[in-house]
């Protein structure tokens, strides 16, 4: 019933806000609207300053612009609101030169000084995801306007262009309109950052019409965009929390995609007519993490016996084909990504390992997992494997923060996580996972290995093949020595109408835009 009631507030809400020649019939929404049926009660804030989750973020996407973008593939920097760029000799200090005659939403220009602002603004907020700004640029100082279309950055490191743009082309680096910010500054709230999160400051294809919390939001195309008007005119993101009445709006034609579906019900919709679905491989992982602080696993013959034991086809089966399968840390369609895949279920090798290391009569483990589907019959199925070389894992069930309380705390012994990327970059992956240094996941799972340095010096080196090449390495060492289980890299599905044209999934959950979709 609470579906029902839910497409009924879909049809009410998307009724009175198209044209009435749109009707309410299956399949009748105007073919320059586009209807959106996802959940939508995560957005918090849409001041880029402050959005970090993945509707904030990738609505965001529509509204606002960065000084560069990732090329579809996220191989190399395209232009944004600067055309080119150039580096210091120093590899610190990069120089934009901006396109000319943009302008925001308000009509003021997007010059050199509004770039400062926008930065400098966002450095000195320190709201969430300000740090991957702060993380490799020291002082909001070290945002210049030099010119009027120009502006220099200079960087606390070394900045190959792909880790650059990584951090310019996050959501948090985008441009803000300077006089809208000051017209709406108070005492309390110098730079504007309540009103920023609810209304528009920005120069991208879609302006924000409007935004009802946890109703929905509404977009138009700009009719000054630079890089010429959407030619879908309306955007209506509308939240629909529950996957059977998403299912249900988009076979009646009421949406034109959903994002939420089950994955019995993206395979129910890919098999019926006039209905597609699109996957990518996300920057995501699944994994299965080892402490190093627990005896046997300081063994590295365990932990590697564990990975020969483990059954790999079963993990795609259990997530319903929601997941792709691979073992090194760097997700595939990233930059660095090693494609090796040397495990497979060998209980034989497993069990000489087994011995090697002293463990032939095996041992106790404790396995944590949240009760998120799959995930309990993922652990239940680790648990089935690790019985064949003598290892008895109790699994516990517990609430996410309580996984989290005892990840941070080191006092796991195994646990089933995810670890998803900030930035396209293999820095943001190998740090986490490779570095104990840096404090992150192999910190959590008393994993010190000599690696680390490699990963701090990858993170700098410009020459894009040496870069590539120390990635290859740092994840064959991960891969023969970590205490890291690579369950997969998690798909990001989409359903759609069959005319949806033009849009495509993306690893990275802020890049795939409606500026170039089309009905037919």
């Amino acid at each position: 019933m609470r579906g029902r009631h839910y497409l009924a507030l879909l049809l009410l809400v998307v009724l009175a806000l198209l044209p009435a020649t749109a009707g309410g019939a299956p399949g009748r929404v105007p073919q320059n609207v586009l209807v959106i049926g996802r959940i939508i009660g995560d957005v918090v804030s849409l001041d880029p300053a402050e959005a970090f989750e993945l509707t904030s973020t990738w609505i965001d996407e529509h509204l606002y612009e960065t000084l560069v973008e990732f090329s579809r593939d996220f191989t190399r920097a395209v232009p944004g609101l600067a055309t080119s760029w150039t580096v210091s000799a120093d590899g610190k200090a990069y120089t934009f030169t901006l396109r000319s005659g943009v302008k925001f939403h308000s009509g003021n220009a997007v010059d050199a000084k509004a770039v400062e602002f926008s930065l400098r603004r966002a450095m000195r907020l320190k709201l969430q995801p300000a740090f991957i700004l702060t993380g490799f640029i020291k002082n909001p100082e070290d945002v210049v306007a030099i010119s009027a279309n120009q502006v220099r950055i200079t960087f606390n490191q070394v900045m190959p262009e792909i880790l650059m743009t990584c951090v310019l082309s996050n959501p948090v680096a985008s441009a803000v309109d300077p006089a809208l910010v000051q017209k709406n500054a108070t005492a309390s709230d110098p730079l504007a950052n309540k009103w920023v999160a609810e209304n528009d400051a920005g120069s991208g294809p879609y302006v924000l019409r409007r935004w009802t919390r946890n109703a929905v939001i509404e977009l138009v195309a700009f009719d000054d965009y630079w890089g010429g008007r959407p030619r879908m005119g309306r955007i209506f993101v509308q939240d629909i929390p529950e996957p059977t009445a998403q299912l249900l709006a988009l076979q009646r034609g009421d949406v034109d995609m959903v994002t939420d579906l089950l994955p019995a019900q993206f395979v129910q919709a890919a098999k019926e007519a006039g209905l597609v679905v699109k996957t990518s491989p996300q920057f995501a992982l699944r994994y299965l993490a080892m402490n190093v602080g627990y005896e046997p696993f300081s063994r590295v013959q365990v932990r590697n016996a564990v990975k020969w034991a483990i059954d790999y086809t079963a993990f795609r089966r259990i997530f319903e084909d929601q997941i792709d399968i691979g073992q090194t840390i760097v997700p595939a369609r990233m930059f660095g990504h090693l494609p090796d895949r040397p495990y497979s279920k060998n209980l034989d090798r497993a069990r000489a390992l087994m011995r090697e290391a002293g463990f032939e009569r095996g041992f106790k483990a404790e396995l944590l997992t949240v009760p998120d589907p799959p995930l309990p019959d993922i652990a239940a199925k680790i648990k089935e494997d690790l019985a064949q070389i003598g290892i008895e894992v109790e699994v516990k069930v517990l609430r996410s923060a309580d996984i989290l309380a005892a990840y941070r705390a080191r006092t796991h012994q195994m646990v089933i996580a995810r670890w998803g990327a900030d930035y396209p970059d293999p820095d943001n992956l190998a740090t986490a996972l490779a570095d104990f240094d840096a404090r992150v996941l192999a910190y959590r799972n008393q994993w010190d290995h000599p690696i680390k340095r490699t990963v701090q010096q990858a993170v700098q080196e410009l020459d894009r093949a040496k870069r590539d090449a120390m990635y290859r390495q740092i994840q064959k060492v991960v891969l023969d020595e970590g205490p890291y289980v690579i369950i997969g890299y998690p798909l990001r599905l989409l359903a759609m109408r069959a005319n949806v044209k033009g849009l495509d999934p993306s690893p990275l959950s802020v890049t795939y835009g409606m500026w170039g979709v089309v009905k037919e």
